[in-house]
């Protein structure tokens, strides 16, 4: 068999002895150099060989592209990418298994054409950050064996299907069982009765190996599975500000099964954001909104839940803030996908497939691979801003509140009771802050699918348009402009689009507001400066300090 050839991209002179590092274990290793052989620039530098071809042709050919990215940008005229971005394009267009590893940078800037080249590769890959070389080596080990799994050379059960030693049938509470094919049956026309022996219904799910139950039957259906997994838990915190700061509000711990879990962590979630209250014409009752789809928070939840790494010590996070909800679950985008991937409509590659099909069984998921562009089209559809993922360390999903609340909804009850019919009533931490703290990221600039009504961005622009729009006066004083532009660039515009929106000339603009705010850091580009097509968006370290 031959070896896969990994290809070592980065700015050399940044990155010299990590790249020397990764070279020297992987050849040195005793697993790694049996399946994979590394290439390194600094191999063929001193070959007869145009070597700029060269290494273009090594990353096109390459099975494995690891890619370094940190500070630098590299050499590189104004109108080419770099020899490191090229690397980048030519792995993908040769169909390598391509992975990032992002230096912790202390909160040192990047440089302006590099920051815009990272945004590329987080809006296409997962990635993982490093603080040191040998952080960055464990990743690698990491990636690699990840990879030797995915193409079938090693073989390795998911925890799920594993078995322990000191779990038996004992442990298994037949109520749950007999729950869950209640719920099944319902849902998905489950084909065994209610009165089903529990090992019998573990065998017909496949979660009976070894004359014991797996780890799937264990999270599912154990009287107590935190016994055998003590942080497969959801921590839930309401905040009042939008940073994690004492004192918590409010503060949960779920326990119990994955599905108990999932019900209970939706539910109080649902309790903290705004309800509103509709008329009744067609019932005696009140019809009832929440200013977020539930649907969306559940799938959010279930997703964090069903796919998360149970061999993590992590837990489950769901916090909410004043602008936002954020779900944090300890587990990684699937080799078989890309972030760009998750935004249409995609095949589904559970790690925990056991449990994910179980949960599907019990009606907790409608359709393999159509969550989150089915959260995007939630979304839309309730006027709010197509959820933000960021997969640089864990799988973080923000869900944005929506932005047009404003503290005139305040109610005088710190519950969700409505004062009146048609109003929005929420506790004053319920109630959005104000569009300037409302972030939206690249990865939101998604191919569009059959699945979502517009792109995210589009769609995310003309919120953001329609909410400023009734700001703008014949006669705006500079900072009330300057407002207005920071507001509109929540997501990125052009100026062409800024000046249409705010009813000036373009020129107006582009000479005398934005390089003033480009120059603050308050807005960012998203191309290198005088590239046409230019846009700008605020910067999120700008937003999240108002």
């Amino acid at each position: 068999m031959s070896k896969f050839k990994v290809f070592i991209s980065s700015v050399q002179a940044e990155f010299a002895q990590e790249r020397q590092r990764i070279y020297d274990y992987i050849r040195g290793d005793e697993l790694m150099s049996q399946y994979f052989d590394p290439f390194i620039f600094e191999r063929i530098a001193s070959q007869d060989a145009n070597p700029k071809q060269l290494y273009l042709e090594e990353a096109a050919q390459s099975q494995v592209y690891m890619l370094l990215l940190g500070q630098q940008y590299g050499n590189a005229h104004l109108d080419k990418p770099s020899p490191t971005e090229q690397e980048y394009q030519a792995a993908a267009e040769g169909n390598a298994y391509r992975i990032a590893y992002i230096k912790d940078l202390d909160g040192i800037a990047r440089d302006e054409r590099e920051e815009l080249f990272f945004r590329k590769v987080q809006s296409e890959l997962s990635y993982r950050t490093f603080a040191n070389p040998s952080v960055l080596i464990s990743l690698v080990k990491q990636s690699l064996i990840t990879f030797l799994k995915y193409k079938g050379i090693i073989h390795d059960q998911t925890l799920d299907e594993q078995v322990r030693s000191d779990a038996s049938m004992d442990v298994i509470d037949a109520e749950k069982v007999r729950e869950f094919i209640r719920k099944a049956r319902s849902k998905r026309a489950f084909p065994l009765p209610e009165d089903t022996e529990p090992e019998k219904l573990l065998r017909h799910l496949r979660m009976f190996r070894d004359e014991k139950p797996t780890n799937a039957a264990l999270l599912l259906f154990a009287k107590d599975p935190q016994y055998f997994f003590p942080t497969a838990i959801v921590k839930c915190a309401w905040f009042l500000t939008n940073e994690v700061v004492k004192p918590i509000e409010d503060y949960k711990t779920f326990e119990g099964d994955v599905l108990d879990q999932i019900t209970q962590a939706t539910s109080w979630t649902m309790s903290k954001l705004s309800l509103r209250y509709g008329v009744r014409d067609l019932s005696p009752q009140n019809e009832t909104e929440f200013e977020i789809p539930r649907s969306v928070i559940f799938e959010t939840i279930v997703n964090a839940v069903a796919h998360r790494d149970y061999n993590s010590t992590g837990s489950v996070q769901v916090s909410v803030f004043p602008n936002r909800i954020v779900v944090r679950n300890p587990g990684t985008l699937p080799v078989e996908l890309t972030k760009a991937d998750l935004m249409k409509e995609h095949g589904s590659y559970p790690h925990n497939p056991y449990l994910a099909e179980a949960v599907f069984q019990a009606g907790f998921i409608d359709k393999y691979g159509t969550g989150i562009t089915e959260n995007i089209r939630k979304m839309q559809e309730a006027h709010l801003l197509a959820p933000d993922i960021d997969l640089s360390a864990e799988f973080v999903t923000t869900i944005w509140r929506n932005v047009a609340t404003s503290s005139a909804n305040d109610a005088t009850s710190g519950n969700n009771i409505a004062t009146s019919e048609g109003n929005v009533a929420t506790s004053p931490a319920n109630v959005a802050t104000s569009p300037a703290n409302v972030a939206t990221s690249s990865s939101n600039v998604a191919t569009s699918s059959s699945n979502v009504a517009t792109e995210p961005l589009t769609e995310n622009k003309r919120i953001i348009d329609s909410i400023v729009a009734p700001k703008v006066k014949a006669k705006m004083s500079p900072a009330q402009l300057r407002e207005c532009i920071i507001e509109a660039c929540i997501v990125e515009h052009s100026v062409e689009e800024l000046a249409s929106l705010l009813q000036k000339a373009p020129k107006h603009l582009s000479n005398r507001y934005i390089p003033d705010l480009v120059a603050e850091g308050i807005l960012l580009p998203t191309k290198p400066r005088h590239s046409p097509g230019q846009s700008y968006f605020t910067n999120p370290k700008y937003r999240n300090n108002q």
